[in-house]
């Protein structure tokens, strides 16, 4: 009489030792794969080791088991099941029983670092269009160094000594004068008996007019 010698039938394998294997075949290190999938490094092993414990419950793991599934080129729907089957005892078919999972374990340093490089390069663009209309329509710099304030003189001229911005247009009593590429600028005006007032006034292209005003007294 023959004699049969039991053999145990090889188990169904599980979506994680598929996932292994698949990946293994591949020659990918897992830690390429969290960065390319942009998933923690600890749930694509808790994925492998069909640890559920370690992995968020609900829509956010299954997730993770598809994105890793579609990234080896296997069936994430044939996998899905064997996820369903694995995990029933942990209702992960509701959507509202996943694990809160910690905010630190949220955050993507690279993400935040670069969001807020934009900000601040947003914020520095919009001082220096804030700090370039400024100058634009701002009045320009004016100084009169001669003559002083209420000047006494028994002369018939006066020689105006000053300085404005290069790029602004000077006048004095609405009569424009050159000044040179300094800024610097000099001009001699007749003067009559009595009070005489003299209106210096700078003004670039768009920008405000500053004015200063000198009253002379010739006896």
């Amino acid at each position: 009489m023959p004699v049969f010698t039991p053999k145990k039938l090889p188990l169904e394998e599980t979506f994680g030792e598929k996932l292994r294997q698949k990946r293994h075949f591949k020659k990918i290190n897992i830690e390429d794969v969290a960065k390319i999938l942009s998933i923690r490094t600890e749930y694509l092993i808790a994925l492998e080791d069909g640890n559920f414990d370690k992995l968020p419950n609900g829509l956010y793991g299954k997730n993770f088991l598809k994105q890793y599934a579609n990234f080896l080129g296997l069936n994430s729907a044939e996998l899905l099941k064997n996820w369903n089957d694995q995990s029933s005892k942990y209702n992960t078919d509701d959507p509202f029983s996943q694990k809160i999972v910690k905010a630190h374990k949220l955050i993507v340093f690279p993400k935040i670092i670069r969001n807020i490089l934009f900000v601040l390069a947003v914020l520095i663009c919009f001082l220096y269009l804030i700090f370039y209309f400024k100058k634009i329509f701002s009045p320009p710099k004016l100084t009169i160094s001669q003559p002083t304030k209420n000047l006494l003189t028994s002369s018939s001229s006066l020689e105006i000594i000053g300085w404005a911005e290069p790029e602004a247009e000077i006048k004095i009593n609405n009569e424009n004068i050159l000044n040179n590429r300094n800024g610097y600028f000099s001009q001699i005006v007749n003067l009559k008996k009595g009070l005489n007032n003299l209106i210096i006034t700078a003004k670039k292209k768009y920008s405000q007019t500053q004015t200063i005003t000198r009253e002379i007294l010739v006896e």
